[in-house]
């Protein structure tokens, strides 16, 4: 659901201003508006403010960049509890040897890398040259190819230089080493000659750049024995630096940020002469932190409570979510997508009755339920660490709050793919019908099986009027809030669109009853018309014409829950026919089929379920996203998030 507001008006003398902000900052619960009005000005910030900010600003960044070097994130900690100068001068030893010790390790590791990647076959080029690459006469031009393309080299020195030069070639792990040797006369048509053919000269940079190539193969050997032990030397250096001075650098950026936030914050305010006044909005239920945090400055403030005016305010209001705790991990299914508008719907609590359910509906077998199960445990594994889950593949980390609330949601999706796992028979397809333990008439077992899905014949229509059902059930939903929401804040046009589909869709549902299943009933005809007539009637008041078209997209959402019954009805049939593959296997070949069969099944069961688990959670999910929250105009107005002022301890 979504929390009452109420506004907060507040005025002081503007020499208190700072103070103020810092009690509602440790409070943090008051989402600070812009206020101008037409008697005050707007606040701006004195010189010595602005340097305070920009010098606190560097000092945050600092920090960040510190740590980058260190290995490690902003994380916040307690505040440096010293001044501005004081934390300047703290971070400013900790970031010139952070830096120092960061670009000694990238040149080592650069110059380790070109050894790697150069000193075979420099060391081949040295002994080719045999010192002409010291001559005052010749010049020697080193360069890499293939077999391949050494042919096409000397065709092109010959055509640029007849017989004027001399090439050797002698091989190494990637290729070959050639040696270029002309007369010093000759080396720019060399050169050209050489990029013709897609060559260019090996030039090693850095301090190798001008040595002859017997001397730099030398230095680069000496280097590359000697760059292993330094490197571990500076990564150790920087370990030791990030375990020293971690802690400080995490108190330095929380003071930082803090004080950037008051300052910035300081803006937002409209000030005269010699007072200031603040607008902001807090939650009720937050009302007694605020309270408690200006009951310090009692003397030196007035300030008052102001109840929202949801008809005229709501385009202002900020929006937060008050969700019950079995709720609130599941707001992150909805809160991405957009904020509901203050005084409309929060949908949140459908999401966690539904999505579950029909994700086990669909799914529906015990063996996928104990793999999801032992994803949810190894997900549980970073949380208990404090460890963010890295994915390099799509660059994403999740935090561990973000992996309790989906461990949370997985657990529910779990318990309902075990419930549904039981009713339909189902452990890796057919897998314990096939030993006995799940039973129907026809084969009994230890464990009658309820709705036996992939029988079809026998059970396509009880399950296709249950998905239908829950179709009704949130079509309908989803149309009576759209009634009640135009109605509560006098969007008539709104109401008669939610009653006018309503009775729409009676009439519809009336007549597909009547005809489809053969029920002549005087009642059921009375419904259809007065369906249909509450449904011109709303035509006509709200003129809203495309409603005549749209009421058979309407029809079709409610149909669209088939889907539930129809995807997981081929995810159980394709399950079994897998399962009856090992089966046929274990049939066939004795105790070697039986080990075949096994490892063959279990490898085909794994790969469907990693190609089909993304499109079992986005058929139930899509159903709430599509069918239902478009009902009562979710995506229509968007709400202003809630953003309360407070320290960057809370926010992380």
């Amino acid at each position: 659901m979504i929390a009452p507001m109420e506004k907060l008006v507040l005025a002081g003398p503007r020499g208190r201003a700072k103070g103020l902000l810092q009690s509602l900052q440790q409070a943090g619960v008051v989402h600070l508006e812009t206020l101008r009005a037409e008697a005050l000005s707007e606040y701006r910030l004195s010189p010595e403010e602005r340097e305070a900010l920009r010098r606190w600003e560097a000092v945050a960044a600092g920090a960040e960049h510190t740590l980058a070097l260190l290995g490690r994130e902003p994380e916040p900690g307690r505040p440096f509890p010293e001044g501005l100068e004081a934390a300047e001068g703290a971070l400013a030893p900790i970031q010139r040897q952070a830096e120092g010790l960061a670009r000694e390790r990238q040149e080592l590791e650069e110059e380790l890398a070109l050894a790697r990647t150069y000193l075979e076959p420099l060391e081949k080029l040295a002994a080719m040259a045999h010192g002409l690459d010291r001559s005052p006469f010749f010049r020697v031009l080193p360069f890499l190819l293939t077999e391949k393309e050494l042919p096409l080299v000397e065709e092109a020195l010959r055509k640029a230089l007849e017989d004027r030069f001399l090439l050797a070639a002698e091989p190494y792990a990637k290729g070959l080493a050639a040696l270029l040797v002309v007369h010093r006369r000759d080396q720019e048509a060399a050169k050209a000659a050489l990029s013709r053919a897609g060559m260019a000269e090996l030039r090693l940079g850095g301090p190798y750049a001008d040595l002859p190539l017997s001397e730099a193969a030398r230095r680069l050997k000496e280097r590359s024995e000697a760059m292993p032990r330094e490197l571990s030397e500076a990564r150790q250096a920087l370990f030791k630096l990030a375990r020293e001075a971690a802690s400080t650098l995490q108190s330095l950026w929380t003071r930082a940020k803090d004080e950037v936030a008051r300052l910035r914050a300081l803006e937002e305010l409209a000030s005269g002469r010699f007072g200031f006044a603040l607008l902001g909005y807090v939650p009720v239920k937050a009302k007694p932190r605020v309270e408690e945090a200006l009951a310090r400055h009692k003397d030196e403030v007035v300030y008052a409570f102001e109840p929202v005016d949801e008809h005229h305010e709501r385009d202002r209001v900020p929006v937060t979510l008050d969700n019950p705790p079995w709720v609130k991990p599941f707001e992150l299914l909805v809160s991405f997508l957009n904020t509901p508008k203050y005084g409309s719907f929060d949908p949140t609590p459908v999401v966690p009755i539904f999505f579950p359910f029909w994700f086990g509906m669909i799914v529906g077998d015990l063996g996928y339920a104990l793999l999801f199960l032992l994803v949810g445990r190894w997900l549980a594994g970073y949380v208990r660490r404090n460890q963010p889950l890295i994915v390099d593949l799509f660059a994403l980390r999740l935090k561990p709050p973000v992996l309790r609330n989906l461990v949370y949601i997985l657990n529910w999706m779990v318990f309902w793919t075990a419930v549904w796992g039981v009713i339909y028979g189902e452990f890796f397809g057919t897998f314990l019908e096939r030993l006995g333990v799940f039973g129907t008439p026809e084969h009994p077992g230890l464990i009658p099986i309820l709705i036996p899905r992939i029988d079809t014949a026998r059970t396509a229509s009880l399950l296709i009027l249950l998905s239908v059902a829950f179709g009704v059930v949130m079509v309908f939903y989803g149309l009576l809030l759209r009634a009640y929401l135009g109605l509560k804040h006098r969007h008539m046009a709104h109401f008669w669109e939610g009653v006018g589909y309503l009775g729409g869709l009676v009439g519809l549902l009336a007549l597909a009853a009547a005809y489809l299943g053969n029920l002549q009933t005087a009642w059921l005809q009375a419904l259809m018309y007065l369906g249909f007539g509450a449904f011109l009637l709303s035509v006509l008041m709200s003129r809203i014409w495309l409603m005549i078209p749209e009421i058979f997209t309407q029809a079709g959402h409610i149909l669209s829950h088939i889907r539930i019954y129809a995807v997981g009805a081929a995810g159980g049939i394709l399950a079994g026919l897998l399962t009856d593959v090992g089966f046929a296997l274990a049939e066939r070949l004795g105790l070697l089929g039986v080990l075949l069969g096994l490892g063959v099944a279990g490898v085909l069961h794994l790969l469907i379920l990693l190609l089909t688990t993304l499109g079992h959670m986005l058929q139930p999910i899509r159903l709430l996203w599509v069918e239902f929250f478009t009902k009562f105009g979710f995506y229509e107005e968007n709400g202003r998030p809630y953003r309360p002022f407070k320290s960057v301890r809370e926010t992380q």
